[in-house]
């Protein structure tokens, strides 16, 4: 299987990604006096891919939270959840199958939605009215 998934990703190329829904909303603003700390989490949710002769459509999800915690970690208060939805558009004349998209979904599909994802949760939220929160490096684990 690594030789077929090599042989797709020389051949693929990334035609067009873009934002095919969005949600957001602020459900708090930061009381530092009340909650000492604040705990981000995001995922990557389901991935959907369509096959045809004109290439590979590929929809992926994802989720974005932003909360705060208390001190003695007994409470916590939601600031802002972000959910969203990318199409992203690939060539390639290798075919793609359901083993193979699971490889691709792991390893590419991160690495090119990273950078959009990132904006989209800094200025969420700066729309939000809240401080600029900014997506760490990805890192991809083999």
């Amino acid at each position: 299987m690594e030789k077929r998934y090599i042989k797709l990703i020389n051949d693929i190329e990334l035609l067009d990604i873009y934002l095919a829904s969005a949600q957001f909303k602020r459900h708090a603003f930061p009381d530092p006096d009340t909650y000492a700390d604040v705990k981000a989490s995001f995922s990557a949710g389901k991935s959907n891919y369509k096959c045809s002769a004109d290439g590979l459509l590929v929809e992926q999800q994802v989720a974005f939270s932003l909360e705060e915690v208390s001190d003695d970690r007994k409470k916590s208060r939601k600031l802002f959840e972000l959910k969203a939805t990318y199409s992203l558009l690939y060539h390639s004349a290798q075919p793609m199958d359901a083993e193979i998209f699971e490889l691709f979904k792991e390893r590419n599909i991160p690495i090119n939605l990273h950078p959009y994802t990132r904006e989209l949760i800094h200025n969420s939220m700066a729309r939000a009215g809240l401080p600029a929160f900014i997506l760490p490096a990805l890192k991809i684990k083999r």
